[in-house]
């Protein structure tokens, strides 16, 4: 299976060995009640010119990883948090690191992140970078813009991977983890510009040994916030501001030099 597809189908989650897909149980969606207002409030319209195009994959899908003693004794169930809309503040981070410029969502559908520019691919030769670009050329004919930033899931060194929660055997440590690598990618010749993980801390050997264990963001929680059931996590405000603080903490850290532009081009 393409490692894209993967990643991008249904907002699936890779495993961090080789683009295979974790196996787990049934995944537990939950959808909250929400009352409409009388009056939908509509959004501003985006017009003009596009210095920097987002396009976030976040996503909405949190991870519950039980470790067993042995890998293949892993336990996962995912659920849907669409409601802690990470994918909007992905996208607020992003302006915010690029004060003064023109940054736009670049939007998409469900089917179009299923199956949008994915590349055939020799498995015993694949490159998941291939159809990452190909998603970005896939979608740039929507707004064209001078670069396009891609935020997705990435694994650490550890077994944690995405977003999600991690309870380790016996009685081992309870993490909260939210991982993301950013892309950029030129908006004319599509080639990768630069790509970091996003990092809360300085990416040094202290700072990996003291703050960033599982090789990016993440914290330690009482063993008594791992879900008994991924249905849980949606409602859970402990976690949910958790994820959210990381993943702004690390995007503010590490956007801003990455989005340093030696020569402002001219907008298209």
């Amino acid at each position: 299976m393409n490692l894209l597809a993967a990643a991008l189908v249904s907002y699936a989650l890779l495993s961090p060995t080789g683009g295979q897909v974790q196996p787990g149980p049934k995944t537990d969606v939950v959808r909250p009640a929400v009352r409409k207002p009388a009056v939908a409030p509509r959004a501003p319209a985006e017009a003009g010119p596009c210095h920097i195009g987002v396009i976030p994959i976040a996503g909405d899908l949190f991870m519950v990883e039980k470790f067993g003693p042995l890998k293949f004794l892993d336990k996962y169930t995912r659920t849907s948090v669409t409601a802690w809309a990470l994918d909007d503040l992905v996208v607020s981070r992003v302006r915010a690191a690029a004060p003064g410029i023109s940054v736009r969502r670049i939007p998409y559908t469900l089917e179009e992140l299923r199956s949008g520019g994915r590349q055939k691919q020799n498995p015993w030769f694949y490159r998941p970078e291939a159809d990452v670009r190909g998603f970005v050329q896939f979608l740039a004919p929507k707004i064209r813009c001078d670069r396009y930033v891609v935020v997705h899931r990435h694994g650490g060194t550890q077994r944690e991977y995405g977003i999600g929660i991690s309870q380790y055997p016996y009685g081992g440590p309870v993490h909260l983890f939210a991982m993301m690598l950013i892309r950029i990618y030129d908006g004319r010749t599509f080639e990768l510009i630069k790509e970091a993980p996003a990092l809360m801390t300085e990416d040094t050997y202290i700072e990996r040994m003291t703050h960033n264990f599982l090789g990016g963001p993440s914290m330690k929680l009482d063993p008594a916030m791992f879900p008994e059931k991924a249905a849980e996590v949606v409602n859970n405000p402990v976690l949910r501001e958790g994820v959210r603080t990381m993943l702004t903490k690390s995007l503010d850290k590490t956007l801003p030099s990455l989005l340093q532009h030696p020569a402002q081009t001219q907008p298209r």
